[in-house]
């Protein structure tokens, strides 16, 4: 007999959920293809990738520095130092 499923743990505090990401990504698709509509540069093998990792990882950063929120996790103070 296989071990019955365990629920899963919550996720830590701070992370985005798959809802979160889910959005950004979506969010980054529409804007970069809205855009390329307009301006043809856009439409390049080096900005596309560029605008999709701007986007996903710059946005929540961006968030985080109105909030006053560090953009960095803090370190836990009883980690062991190496």
């Amino acid at each position: 007999m296989s071990e019955p499923t365990r629920p899963m743990p919550p996720p830590a505090p701070g992370t985005p959920s798959k809802y979160v990401d889910f959005l950004l990504y979506a969010s980054a698709a529409v804007t970069y293809t809205t855009l390329s509509i307009y301006n043809k540069w856009l439409l390049d093998w080096i900005v596309g990738p560029l605008w999709l990792v701007a986007w996903v990882w710059g946005l929540p950063a961006l968030v985080k520095l109105v909030r006053r929120q560090p953009v960095r996790p803090r370190r836990d103070p009883f980690e062991a130092r190496d």
